[in-house]
């Protein structure tokens, strides 16, 4: 593969031919990956649209810059299309995308002078907001303020923790597959999760939706898919 893919994928931000994801959604993601396999290059974008938010809050528990995240994402996305023909069906297509994310921004952080001396209960992380056209201003305010509380909150707990506590009360995977994904006994994922809300505050919670919290909107979403696709259409020659 080409030494300058990150070089690329930052700078290539043409928009490319969208997959009609409202006929797409249902595939099975074995079948998509088989597709992709067989030469459909463009179906990957199912995959991205499909678990962009459960990677970037996946990324988000390790580090909380933006440009790091994204950095991440896509060196996720690309090795997992490189890597696509490992993927045998063993385990979920998001289980097996979660390990490669975690081991990218494992890498990135003993890489990285920051992550080696930073203490993230005094870290001011950006904070991602929720959409939230479709509410009145007062509305768009609780909820605004609600969700940078959860937010803060969970950037306080520590790594081990904060893992389990986004893939499970954030992003709602079973205890199954976030036991799969991080490689650990389905007692010590309940023992983790336990342990992080209790460090979590009942009064903080109360007032937020943790449902809500490191959305990935359409417009984050949209470009990043841009820029991966761009990338992995042109590794392949189309």
């Amino acid at each position: 593969m080409t030494s300058n893919i990150k070089t690329t994928i930052m700078n290539n931000c043409n928009p490319i031919r969208k997959i009609d994801m409202s006929s797409q959604g249902t595939i099975p993601d074995s079948i998509v990956v088989q597709k992709v396999l067989e030469g459909d290059t463009e179906l990957f974008e199912i995959l991205l649209r499909r678990y962009n938010e459960l990677l970037y809050r996946t990324v988000r528990s390790y580090m909380d810059r933006p440009a790091d995240i994204d950095d991440v994402m896509q060196d996720t996305y690309i090795k997992a299309f490189q890597k696509l023909y490992q993927f045998k069906n063993e385990s979920l297509f998001s289980t097996w995308l979660i390990r490669i994310g975690i081991n990218e921004a494992l890498q990135r952080k003993r890489k990285s002078k920051r992550y080696q001396t930073v203490d993230i209960s005094n870290e001011k992380g950006v904070i991602q907001i929720a959409d939230m056209s479709i509410m009145n201003p007062e509305r768009k305010t609780m909820h605004a303020e609600s969700v940078q509380i959860v937010e803060k909150a969970i950037d306080l707990l520590p790594e081990k923790y904060k893992i389990v506590y986004m893939l499970k009360e954030v992003q709602n995977l079973e205890i199954s597959e976030i036991s799969d994904s991080l490689g650990l006994s389905n007692s010590n994922v309940k023992v983790r999760l336990y342990r992080a809300r209790n460090m979590m505050k009942d009064a903080i919670m109360k007032f937020s939706d943790a449902k809500n919290a490191f959305e990935f909107g359409n417009s984050k979403c949209d470009l990043l898919v841009d820029q991966v696709m761009s990338k992995i259409l042109k590794l392949t020659g189309n």
